[in-house]
C-alpha cells in the first residue's frame, strides 16, 4: 500500500512538472516562450503548413508574425531602458521605432475579395478621427516622405482602432496614395481597395470597381480583374458603378471567349 502511495506521489510530481514546463516552453521544440503560448514563433510557421495553400502564403504568414514580434521586442526594450534610466540607449530605440513608423508595410494578402466583416458595429472614435485628419494633412503634401507618413498613420488607425467607422476610408485613402504618381504601386493599391471593402462593405466608395480597374488597366491581370468586376457588379454602392463594372466584365469575357 505504501508503495502505491509513493508511486502516485511520484506521478503527480512528474505531471505537475510537465504542465509547468509546457506552460513556459514550446510543445514542439521546447524553446522558452510566453506562458500563454503553446508554440514558439518558428514552430507556429512550421506547424501551420498544412493550413496554408501555397509557399507564398507560408512566407506571408512568417513576415506578418516577424513584423509583430519585431515591434513588440522594440517596445519592450524601450520600456526596459525607460525603467533603468539608460537615456543613451533609449534614444537609439526611439530612433529605430521612428524609422519603423516611416516605412510602409505592404499587404501581401490574397487578391480575391476575401472574408468581409459584416457583423461588427463600427463607431465614432475620437482618437481614430484625429489620426485620420492628421493623415489627410500629410497626404496633401507634394513630398513623398510626407505621403509615406500619411500611409503609416492610416495603417496605425486600422491596426489600433479596428472598430472605428474610419477604417474603410483609411484603407481607401492608402490605396489612393499607392496608386498616385509618387508610388505607382498598383498592386498595393488594388489590395487596399479590397481591404477597404473587407473592413466596411457598406462603404460609399466604389472600392471593388477601383480594385478591378487596377488589375485590369494597370496590371493587365484580366482573370483577377474579371473575378472582382463580378463582385463589383453585384455589390457596388450605386447603380452607376455596378453598370460600369458589368459593362467592362462583359467586354473582358467576350474577348477571352474570342481567344478560345
Amino acid at each position: 500500500m505504501k508503495t502505491v502511495k509513493v508511486f502516485f506521489i511520484i506521478v503527480s510530481i512528474v505531471l505537475t512538472s510537465c504542465i509547468a514546463f509546457a506552460a513556459n516552453h514550446c510543445l514542439n521544440c521546447f524553446e522558452q516562450i510566453d506562458e500563454n503560448e503553446k508554440y514558439c514563433v518558428a514552430c507556429k510557421v512550421k506547424l501551420s503548413v498544412d493550413e496554408l495553400k501555397t509557399q507564398e502564403e507560408q512566407l506571408i504568414h512568417a513576415v506578418t508574425i516577424s513584423r509583430e514580434n519585431y515591434r513588440k521586442s522594440l517596445e519592450g526594450l524601450k520600456q526596459y531602458y525607460q525603467n533603468t534610466g539608460n537615456q543613451l540607449r533609449l534614444q537609439k530605440i526611439r530612433r529605430e521605432l521612428d524609422a519603423l513608423d516611416k516605412v510602409p508595410q505592404s499587404l501581401y494578402t490574397d487578391e480575391g475579395v476575401g472574408s468581409v466583416r459584416i457583423a461588427q458595429q463600427l463607431r465614432d472614435i475620437e482618437d481614430a478621427n484625429i489620426l485620420y485628419k492628421d493623415a489627410l494633412m500629410y497626404k496633401k503634401s507634394l513630398n513623398k516622405e510626407n505621403r509615406t507618413l500619411a500611409i503609416k498613420r492610416l495603417e496605425k488607425l486600422i491596426a489600433e482602432y479596428p472598430d472605428s467607422d474610419k477604417v474603410g476610408v483609411a484603407a481607401y485613402e492608402i490605396a489612393g496614395i499607392y496608386a498616385g504618381g509618387y508610388f505607382n504601386d498598383y498592386e498595393s493599391a488594388a489590395r487596399y481597395y479590397l481591404k477597404s471593402y473587407q473592413l466596411n462593405p457598406y462603404t460609399e466608395q466604389p472600392v471593388l470597381l477601383k480594385a478591378a480597374e487596377m488589375y485590369d488597366k494597370k496590371l493587365t491581370d484580366y482573370d483577377k480583374a474579371k473575378a472582382i468586376y463580378k463582385q463589383a457588379a453585384l455589390y457596388g454602392p450605386d447603380e452607376k458603378s455596378r453598370r460600369k463594372a458589368q459593362s467592362r466584365l462583359s467586354l473582358l469575357e467576350l474577348a477571352s471567349g474570342n481567344e478560345k
